[in-house]
């Protein structure tokens, strides 16, 4: 196998419990538990918000049980206007068909119910309190589960955002990444990753990199060992995350090696069942790499703002050439 192209591992999704949601959103959406703590580890199998709608009716079918149950100020305000013992049975139903957990969205003090809560606690499902209206919790949280449960890929290589654009240096081992890297922060970049870079998939789409939470800011080079980047840099050579947009290989060629010369053969990578732009770039003694990649960088800037070197010149040449067959033959 060639040495440059990076290997790609799809990692194994982690479980989603509630207590893994709860921790991940609770700062953002606001959440306070108030009842069910003991039901914590459930796990949600559906990463969804639902709101109940006909289950408060005593309607239960097609109830979509397995996934997060929003109750906003129309359902908590329906829910109110029954009488009690309707009221109990209808959050009786609910709570016994193992719902994950439960969201009362605007809360502005007032309680849920001592008689909910007790059932939270029987049942052993955690209920969760909000300030955050309705729509902010169902359209933040929607993309917070995205990012619990998006597909995630490890792979060897070298993550720099590069005036925006996020590159990552492949290679094989020794053949320079990292001291390209180094090169880059200096020039005023920001390292993401070394050596080993996380990746997965936003809620739109996109490749984003990332590295593992116990490397973050670290870089080895070879004859000096580990750096620690912000140390010597500052906070800012350093950013927790980055988009996905360029890989630059390093390789080792020799003149039988097919490198795109003129920028118009486009190649591409697959990562997570995304494709991103690949170069392959020749190493050779006394090659200023760090220029080199802060202008394919700009280059691949340039080209997804409409402009095509590339093309450029064989508009060139096409119109040289026509001019020099009129004057010849007029």
């Amino acid at each position: 196998m060639d040495a440059s192209v990076p290997i790609v591992n799809t990692l194994p999704a982690p479980e989603l419990t509630v207590r893994r949601f709860y921790g991940f959103t609770r700062e953002s959406l606001g959440l306070e538990i108030v009842a069910g703590a003991s039901g914590l580890g459930r796990t949600i199998e559906e990463a969804v918000m639902h709101r109940p709608g006909l289950v408060l009716t005593g309607f239960y079918d097609f109830f979509a049980n397995r996934r997060i149950q929003v109750f906003g100020r129309a359902e908590r305000t329906y829910l109110a206007a029954l009488g009690q013992a309707e009221r109990i049975q209808r959050w009786s139903e609910i709570f016994r068909r193992d719902v994950p957990c439960v969201i009362l969205c605007g809360n502005l003090g007032e309680s849920p119910g001592a008689d909910v809560l007790e059932m939270a606690d029987r049942y052993g499902v955690p209920v969760f309190v909000s300030q955050e209206k309705t729509l902010g919790i169902i359209t933040r949280g929607t993309l917070m589960l995205h990012e619990l449960t998006a597909p995630t890929a490890s792979i060897h290589g070298t993550l720099v955002d590069v005036g925006g654009i996020g590159v990552l240096l492949a290679g094989a081992p020794g053949i320079g990444k990292s001291e390209t890297a180094l090169g880059l922060v200096r020039q005023g970049n920001a390292l993401i990753a070394d050596d080993m870079t996380l990746i997965t998939v936003d809620a739109h789409g996109v490749l984003h990199g990332t590295a593992p939470a116990q490397m973050r800011g670290f870089m080895e080079i070879r004859g000096l060992g580990l750096l620690h980047i912000p140390t010597l840099y500052g906070i800012a050579a350093v950013k927790q995350d980055s988009r996905l947009d360029l890989i630059v290989s390093l390789k080792r060629c020799n003149d039988e090696d097919d490198i795109d010369r003129t920028g118009s053969d486009v190649r591409t990578f697959t990562i997570l069942d995304r494709k991103i732009q690949y170069l392959t770039v020749p190493v050779a003694a006394g090659r200023d790499f760090v220029n080199v990649v802060e202008t394919a960088a700009a280059a691949f800037k340039m080209r997804h703002s409409g402009i095509d070197a590339a093309a450029i010149l064989d508009k060139q040449i096409v119109a040289h050439n026509k001019n020099s067959a009129e004057q010849n033959y007029g």
